[in-house]
């Protein structure tokens, strides 16, 4: 016989143009794991067997979130997720601040989070992008 692993895997894939960071919560809110993203967007996280919300996020974007119950031995596949660009004030929606951060700072490379092609300059690419999405709020559902 086999004993059961006293860990479980968490694995799956985050798109975003920039440095994802994972974030398994217990239902305490303290941090269980934490982790980044691949330059392609795989992530392996290992945790105990539990109860956990699982959060995406990257400079710039709103987040995804969802709940998972991983069982210690298994392995959870969470489904591929696309992030929204824009959020650049970090408040949950994509609105008139972002794009005043957008037309404040244009033509420079700082602040990182406004630069949402992830190309070194804040232009009309990034406000193109935040156009696009202008109005989106909330974290999406993952999975």
């Amino acid at each position: 016989p086999t004993a059961m692993s006293a860990s479980a895997s968490v694995i799956g894939q985050v798109l975003a143009n920039k440095l994802v960071t994972i974030r398994l919560y217990n239902v305490d809110s303290s941090i269980a794991a934490t982790g980044t993203a691949n330059p392609d967007g795989g992530f392996n996280i290992t945790v105990p067997g539990g109860t956990y919300t699982i959060v995406a996020s990257a400079e710039g974007f709103l987040g995804a979130q969802g709940s998972i119950t991983p069982v210690n031995g298994s392995i959870i596949s969470m489904p591929a997720v696309s992030l929204i660009a824009g959020d650049i004030d970090n408040n949950g929606v994509i609105n008139q601040l972002d794009a005043l951060t957008i037309r404040m700072n244009y033509d420079h490379a700082t602040p990182a989070a406004a630069d949402l092609n992830n190309d070194g300059v804040i232009n009309v690419l990034d406000l193109g992008i935040l156009a696009e999405n202008y109005g989106k709020s909330g974290a999406l559902l993952w999975p």
